[in-house]
């Protein structure tokens, strides 16, 4: 799992948000992805240990961005933190 910077990938997580393609919260993600539903993972740097432990998201593209949740959750223009967003296929 590699982290990535602010400026890095935060437009295409912004890209993903316009199109309708993420999904918020650890366990609607976990769910999406056990059916195959989802491409790739973006991980707040104080997400859960227990979150970056399970299997499942070892088998998928994981990233984990340079921002707490209450930042990603502000990126991706909510007004609560957001751990973990999975982006759909």
């Amino acid at each position: 799992m590699e982290i990535i910077k602010k400026d890095r990938r935060i437009n295409d997580l912004k890209k993903e948000v316009r199109e309708g393609k993420i999904v918020l919260g650890t366990k609607k993600t976990l769910k999406l992805l056990k059916k195959n539903k989802i491409e790739r993972i973006y991980l707040s740097n104080t997400a859960p240990k227990y979150v970056m432990d399970l299997e499942e998201f070892k088998k998928i593209e994981a990233n984990k961005l340079d921002v707490d949740a209450v930042g990603l959750g502000k990126l991706l223009g909510k007004n609560f933190p957001v751990s973990v967003a999975g982006i759909q296929k």
